[in-house]
């Protein structure tokens, strides 16, 4: 037919491969093993990651109550429609908040706001979202308040609804549906009631105009660039309307993961170069003999696609193994054995461990598809390499690139040359290594490359996993953080306990109840929150390493401020008003007053003179318009305060620099005591004369700070972030102007760890005694309560109570590094064993014109350990800069962040590898002796 014999027989092609893997059965095993950990190594790392970050997200949002991070203070209609066409923002939708009652508030959503912001951060939801007008929805923890322990729709439930100041409204609703909720058991404000939009509009408001705008930016947006892009593109409707903005659930969850978005790709792209690397070297090591054996085949005659038959299917025949056994691992692994390891109790409070799903079968899937891919193109170069050469080029292929260096005659031949000094046995066999490492040199660079990366990622994973440690948090703290409690009916409310439950990254100190809620049973200027005498004691206690702790002090004052440096704080609605003074002093600012008074206590704090170099520092740093000298030489007073202000706002608090602030001590114990048994009359003539009498000291306003903002420095707080407080920092010089004496706000107490089981328990003795006392001191509350106690924290206690968490979370980046550490190994060991087996003809030559087996198994010690010393020079020196940078990187992004320089592990992996290359060469030597 056409003058030839078509070529195709099946049975000769199958027998021809089969022929070939059993030559290549040891490269083949290697190659086995390279898939396998191919595949388990991506389908680890990257499930891993994927499912702690999705099960971060999940404890974030639950956390919060909501997917949303950013929203608009009472935004109108043409806000909302704006914030809607933005690109950088996925979800809006509005949230009215309507009231209070006695268990819950009460809050009114639309259908986006309940379905992608609110409905995701619940668990256990039955029924549907209000839609009738009296239909509500409770949170399971609220209905059991009620005494409805199994709930039924349609339910008659009886509420007070609190409005606003002057509307109460008495309603009967019907249970339309209930959730489990956990922002209660976090320190988050009270459960939410949900009722219809129809309900709202029967109280008589509308929720497209003053509700507050829900936003979900993209989640590759931090808080900052949020804000300052929504204050951009979204018209504020007046100065004091504000966008408070947090980072997204899924950003603080990658945050807390690898540092950033564009990290988490780097690193992506490093692990995946890696394993490239890790594949494609066995393949390239052994390529040289591949090609040798293809071109004897085509010599005789085959034709490319006979060859690349031959050569894919006794591939094919190994990484099929490979890739079942790759998988059946990463299996066993992700679906079983970690989540056992990890523990139920993981994420214990916000779903627990069953939230943790780190087994992604799609990600298992292009685990394999991309083993195979890197295969079967390492397999087509072999294919595409011998057919484009000649069959002699083919059959004497060596590797070798590169012009060929030309050897010139030397004229000093036979001029003494030959009496030089000979290298020794030692010398001459290092240079016989470092030339067989060296022979091929794209080799040599992939290969040291490949290796590099290995290890370099497994450090790299290895400072993130110590430095984001998430017992790093918890030993920010002090020992023992010692505070006066909130009163009786604040802690009934929720106010003051938020530290009981929440996570250890937020501030314990930051508290939604205000100084009204926690001078309600002590309100005298007498009241210290630690006594004079607790104080003495707990400080000299044995073991308090006074060096390392802190004593923040200060006192509880009433403040006036002149109308202009008030300002900032004011609502837009009280400011449109151009009125002129109408009297020299009021409590309320809309009376046109020349100072306003504060109706409630002020928090003045103490600041020391390293906490103001600190604040001169940042200030002169971020050139804020603050007045730095009146604050150090006690003529001022600035105010701090938590994210606060609008944009608007912080421009107005540049002017108030100067004004007026007024402090006047609060009544005295006696005043106290017989102001409470009187009248309203009474207290109001009574009132006039502590005015008259007591002692007013001035000041001028040094500025506003935003204690929220980026590199603030750290100043030790004590209750703040209510609204309506303000919150004054004054130097040492300032506070001894006041009529008043400085009163321990609290302690933060660093201890030698011997003894720190004897001082927590002296700290308990010392407080439940003092606590007993002040319960019986019920004079000066109007509830007959006492006055309110103190408590303590301990890093102990919040240690063990996070625990598990902790454990999970090191068992799983633990085992990350683990799979890490062995792909750089493996890599070496591939490096090693194929190199050695591919040379094994050069081998048997040399050891027929003389060599040793002693000389040939340090020949190959030798090689081994160059490449070990080339491992250790790169990674100690380019390895380093590169630490340094995720240290520099880290610090920006986790204020918790702490940098260890990985000496150990690197030590540790230098002498692995070492091992590997001792035991390589041992086994080898052996294996032919016995031979």
């Amino acid at each position: 037919m056409n003058g030839f014999t078509p070529n195709n027989n099946t049975n000769v092609i199958r027998l021809l491969s089969e022929a070939i893997r059993k030559c290549n059965k040891g490269r083949n095993r290697i190659l086995m093993g390279a898939v396998v950990l191919c595949i388990l190594t991506l389908t680890f790392v990257f499930g891993t990651a994927y499912g702690k970050i999705n099960a971060e997200y999940t404890k974030n949002i639950r956390m919060d109550g909501t997917t949303a991070s950013t929203y608009i203070e009472e935004g109108t209609k043409q806000q909302y429609e704006k914030a809607r066409s933005l690109g950088y923002v996925r979800e809006t939708g509005r949230r009215m908040k309507m009231g209070e009652t006695a268990i819950c508030s009460i809050q009114v959503l639309d259908q986006t706001a309940w379905k992608k912001m609110m409905k995701p951060a619940y668990t256990d939801i039955h029924g549907t979202y209000p839609e009738k007008q009296q239909e509500i929805m409770l949170p399971v923890k609220t209905l059991k308040k009620l005494g409805i322990n199994n709930p039924k729709r349609g339910m008659k439930i009886a509420l007070d609804v609190s409005i606003s100041f002057f509307q109460t409204e008495k309603e009967e609703f019907e249970l339309s549906g209930w959730y489990s909720a956990y922002t209660e058991d976090n320190g988050k404000s009270k459960v939410i009631g949900y009722v219809s939009e129809k309900k709202l509009k029967d109280w008589g408001y509308d929720i497209e105009e003053g509700s507050d705008i829900l936003i979900c930016q993209s989640n590759d947006m931090d808080w900052k660039a949020t804000e300052e892009k929504l204050y951009e593109d979204v018209p504020m409707k007046d100065n004091s309307q504000q966008i408070i903005a947090t980072d997204t659930a899924k950003n603080r969850a990658v945050k807390e993961m690898t540092g950033s978005y564009g990290m988490a790709v780097v690193e992506a792209v490093v692990i995946i170069c890696g394993i490239f690397l890790l594949v494609y070297n066995v393949m390239q090591i052994s390529m040289s003999g591949d090609i040798r054996q293809m071109a004897l085949l085509h010599t005789i005659g085959t034709t490319k696609k006979q060859i690349r038959k031959i050569y894919i299917r006794q591939i094919m025949r190994t990484i099929v193994p490979g890739c079942i056994t790759g998988t059946v691992l990463s299996v066993l692994l992700l679906r079983y054995l970690i989540p056992e390891l990890v523990g139920r109790q993981y994420l214990n409070g916000y779903g627990g461990a069953e939230e943790l799903q780190i087994f992604r079968m799609e990600i298992l899937l292009l685990a394999v598809a991309f083993t195979l891919l890197v295969i079967l193109g390492a397999s087509e170069q072999v294919i595409r390499q011998t057919v484009n050469r000649t069959c002699i080029e083919g059959m004497h292929y060596t590797e070798q690139t590169g012009r060929k260096k030309r050897h010139r005659r030397r004229p000093d031949l036979g001029k003494g040359t030959f009496n030089k000094k000979k290298r020794s046995e030692t010398q001459e066999l290092c240079f016989m290594a470092w030339k067989n490492v060296t022979r091929y040199r794209q080799r040599f660079v992939i290969t040291v490359i490949s290796m590099f990366l290995g290890i370099e990622m497994f450090l790299i994973v290895m400072v993130i996993i110590t430095g984001s440690d998430y017992a790093n948090i918890i030993n920010q703290r002090p020992d023992f953080l010692i505070a006066g409690e909130f009163s009786e009916f604040a802690k009934k409310e929720g106010s003051g306990t938020e530290y009981q439950t929440q996570s250890p990254d937020q501030d314990p100190m930051k508290s939604e109840g205000d100084n009204f809620e926690l001078l309600y049973d002590n309100e005298y200027g007498e009241f210290s929150p630690i006594s004079e005498k607790v104080r003495n004691r707990l400080w000299n206690l044995d073991g308090v390493k006074k060096k390392k702790s802190y004593i923040t002090e200060g006192a509880y004052m009433l403040s006036s401020i002149s109308r202009d440096g008030l300002r900032p704080l004011e609502k837009d609605t009280y400011l449109g008003k151009n009125v002129e003074y109408a009297e020299e002093s009021s409590t309320d600012y809309e009376s046109g007053a020349k100072m306003i008074e504060g109706l409630d206590a002020d928090t003045v704090q103490i600041v020391s003179e390293n906490e103001l170099k600190a604040l001169k520092t940042y200030v002169e740093k971020n050139k804020l318009k603050v007045d730095m000298d009146s604050l150090e030489n006690g003529t001022g007073v600035m105010i701090i305060h938590d994210h606060k202000l609008s944009q608007k706002q912080e421009r107005q608090a540049e002017k108030a620099v100067g004004e007026t602030v007024c402090l006047s001590p609060l009544k005295n114990k006696e005043t106290c005591i017989r102001w409470n048994s009187m009248t309203d009359k009474e207290r109001d003539k009574e009132d006039e004369i502590i005015k008259a009498e007591t002692p007013s000291t001035e000041y001028t306003l040094s500025g506003y700070l935003d204690n929220q903002a980026d590199d603030f420095p750290e100043i030790h707080q004590t209750w703040h972030g209510a609204e309506g407080d303000i919150y004054y920092l004054v130097s040492e010089k300032g506070f001894n102007r006041l009529p008043t004496k400085r009163k321990t706000f609290c302690m933060e107490l660093n201890v030698e760890k011997k003894k720190e089981k004897n001082i927590m328990y002296e700290i308990q003795k010392i407080l439940s005694a003092e606590n007993q006392r002040r319960k019986s001191n019920t004079q000066t509350s109007p509830d007959g309560e006492g006055e309110a106690g103190i408590f303590y924290i301990a890093r102990s206690d919040l240690m063990q109570k996070n625990a598990d968490y902790i454990r999970g979370n090191r068992i799983m980046f633990g085992s990350i590094s683990v799979i890490l550490l062995c792909v750089g190994l493996v890599n070496y060991f591939n490096i090693m064993f194929t190199g050695i087996v591919g040379r094994k003809k050069e081998l048997e030559i040399m050891r027929k014109i003389g060599m040793t087996r002693r000389q040939e198994r340090k020949l190959l010690l030798l090689e081994g350990s160059y490449y070990v010393l080339l491992i250790a020079g790169l990674v100690v020196s380019v390895g380093s800069i590169v630490l340094k940078g995720i240290e520099v990187y880290m610090r920006k992004q986790l204020s918790y962040f702490t940098f260890h320089y990985p000496v150990g592990a690197i030590a540790g992996s230098i002498v692995i590898l070492e091992i590997v290359c001792v035991i390589i060469c041992n086994l080898l030597i052996l294996r032919k002796m016995k031979k």
